[in-house]
């Protein structure tokens, strides 16, 4: 697709999209939402790979208020997300070293305490460092926190993890099966949401703001930037936590493998992919790195694909048409019941491409911020109020 036509689609699509009323949106979302597990075609295995982008959403939104908000580059969130996964497993689980059985919703604020304490423990000794320095520090730090977690055995079992972790219940009935649990990260990821989003239109959200774009003017018209800037970090990291405890309760098993910096890259990437300080851009940019790779080798993805014979049958046509024309041969499509296999054995590669696709189209990511937006597209005039006021 060209990239005019991409950019004019695109354009007209987020146009549509803001000009429709607060509450349409809300309901017309939910409605989608709702009706997801209803249909066929979306069995277990399709809602597991929803929960997992639905957390990944909520730890985007975590992350947006550090690094979108705020403009504090940090590659070590994958703590927070670890703590709030060992607080549920070390207070609620039968197997822990600590003979604690809480209830998971007791547990629950707890997790949001002990990660809003450990944001505060990585925002004090950090709060002087900016840019490349930043990030290297905080990417120590959630290697310290993992190397803990696999140290500390006396506590969090070591290496050999923790099991038989509690899972809530509401209305007397414990969520353990994959529709429930769909439901519940998509209305924890719309609460998370709906926090965020009041932040960011609130005198915090505006603070946070002009640290990002100038943390020196920023302290020199009043405003307390080491307040701020520990109040993002902490707010980041309690909800980081709380999509820890969410994941430690639908596993039933942390152990520290599954809390390495690539978890991090992986929040920050959908972060930018989607666009920065967009609720709308983290849920796509999820969607896009963490479900599609396993969509695209489910077998219901290659038996929707077996369809489409028809297409094949055109195409091949068509190239036949020009075989008979060139001096050498082109080929043809393969079978369509194979396209499913193939897609399977390609996904990194199409993965790949479509991200590359999406950073050379929309370098300012799938649905950023009117902000960023206006400042890729306008880069001089973004520019324009500080050579106003140096003059």
């Amino acid at each position: 697709m060209p990239e005019t036509t991409f950019r004019g689609w695109m354009g007209d699509a987020r146009a549509r999209w803001a000009a429709s009323p607060s509450w349409a949106k809300t309901v017309a979302l939910f409605a989608l939402l709702a009706v997801v597990p209803f249909i066929p075609m979306f069995d277990e295995p399709w809602l597991r790979v929803f929960f997992l982008v639905g957390l990944y959403v909520m730890l985007g939104l975590g992350l947006n208020v550090v690094v979108g908000f705020a403009g504090l580059l940090d590659l070590g969130y994958v703590a927070f997300f670890a703590v709030g996964a060992y607080t549920l497993a070390i207070l609620s689980s039968a197997s822990s070293p600590l003979d604690v059985y809480l209830n998971f919703w007791l547990v629950l604020p707890l997790g949001m305490v002990a990660g809003a304490c450990a944001g505060l423990l990585l925002g004090l000794p950090v709060l002087p460092l900016r840019g490349d320095y930043l990030a290297i520090v905080t990417l120590g730090f959630g290697e310290i926190v993992r190397i803990l977690l696999v140290n500390m055995d006396n506590i969090t079992a070591g290496a050999q993890g923790i099991s038989a972790i509690s899972t809530p219940d509401v209305v007397l009935r414990d969520i353990d099966d994959p529709t429930s649990w769909y439901y519940f990260i998509v209305i924890a990821a719309a609460i998370v949401a709906f926090v965020t989003t009041r932040l960011r239109d609130s005198r915090v959200g505006r603070a946070w703001e002009a640290i990002r774009e100038d943390e020196d003017v920023a302290a020199g018209m009043g405003i307390n930037t080491v307040k701020y800037k520990l109040m993002a970090f902490s707010m980041g990291a309690a909800i980081g936590a709380v999509g820890g405890v969410l994941y430690a309760s639908q596993y039933s098993f942390v152990n520290p493998s599954a809390f390495t910096l690539q978890v991090s890259v992986n929040v920050l990437a959908l972060v930018i992919i989607g666009g920065m300080g967009s609720t709308t851009g983290i849920v796509f940019g999820s969607f896009i790195l963490v479900g599609l790779p396993d969509i695209l080798q489910f077998r219901q993805t290659g038996d929707l694909l077996g369809n489409f014979e028809f297409i094949r049958s055109a195409v091949n046509g068509v190239i036949d048409g020009l075989d008979a024309l060139l001096p050498w041969g082109i080929g043809g499509l393969p079978p369509s019941d194979t396209w499913g296999e193939e897609l399977a054995d390609k996904r990194f590669i199409i993965y790949g491409a479509l991200l590359v696709a999406i950073m050379v189209l929309r370098p300012a990511g799938l649905f950023p911020s009117k902000r960023r937006e206006l400042e890729f597209e306008n880069p001089a005039d973004a520019d324009a109020p500080l050579r106003a006021g140096a003059v």
